[in-house]
């Protein structure tokens, strides 16, 4: 079985949600797709019954704090709660040195015996990596903002899965993701929302504009992530019908801890 667990799906600064993080998983191996904020991911991971000592490997798309603060508290879980294991991060230049930098200061004590057991994979542009049976595609989505990577997932079944960052689809990269079969694309907010919650000034998009991306690419299925929580309780009632009105295929709009099966 491979299904998505869904440790967060806020934005920079959720109020009623984590900030987004997605554990991508099957029976023989497991990928986590950034790391969330904070703290709250060993919160969420322990409300999901899931251990997040069972990690094997990591991709942080960029630096931006909630996208990478997490990886503190997992360290932490690495040192305290399991035997020493090798786990591969999967990273930018930039972000490895942000890690780094964050380590000489904050949990030091628990990074030093971890970090020898930490594999960093450096990636580069359209570099291709096998973990286990999956192989897995990186990508420069070549961000406005801080450098970020995105990544397509080929697992052995043939079925693919586009993971975009939190960032707009690009043309530059729609060779690799095309006719896809999930695509993870950011849906800040509605379309009529943009007034108050402004995506387009973060580099994010609405429901409205990932549904379109989506059929553009002719992904089979989509799911949204990186959503603003303030509207959390309709979310996806009224995501679903945006999304759906501009998509043909299946959408899921998740919360926090949703699983998604595929």
């Amino acid at each position: 079985m491979r299904k998505l667990l869904f440790l967060g799906t806020g934005h920079g600064m959720p109020i009623a949600s984590s900030c987004s993080s997605i554990l991508v998983e099957d029976d023989k191996n497991n990928l986590l797709l950034d790391v969330g904020g904070g703290h709250d991911i060993l919160v969420n991971f322990n409300k999901a019954n899931c251990e997040p000592t069972k990690i094997k490997n990591i991709f942080i798309t960029h630096y931006d704090s909630d996208h990478i603060l997490g990886i503190v508290p997992l360290v932490r879980a690495f040192h305290r709660w399991a035997e020493p294991q090798k786990r591969n991060i999967f990273c930018s230049q930039e972000v490895k040195n942000a890690i780094d930098s964050l380590f000489q200061y904050v949990a030091k004590k628990h990074y030093i015996p971890v970090k020898e057991h930490l594999n960093f994979i450096i990636l580069k542009n359209k570099e291709t990596h096998k973990t286990n049976s999956w192989e897995i595609n990186f990508f420069d989505v070549k961000s406005d903002k801080s450098p970020q990577m995105g990544c397509l997932i080929k697992f052995p079944d043939g079925k693919k899965l586009a993971f975009l960052g939190d960032e707009p689809l690009r043309n530059h990269y729609i060779d690799i993701v095309k006719d896809c079969d999930i695509l993870i694309h950011n849906a800040f907010c509605l379309d009529p929302q943009q007034d108050i919650f402004k995506p387009h000034e973060k580099n994010h998009n609405t429901v409205k504009e990932a549904a379109i991306n989506a059929t553009k690419i002719n992904a089979k299925n989509l799911v949204l992530y990186h959503m603003e929580d303030k509207t959390i309780k309709t979310r996806k009632k009224e995501y679903l019908k945006e999304a759906k009105e501009n998509f043909r295929g299946n959408v899921f709009v998740p919360i926090d801890l949703d699983t998604y099966k595929f």
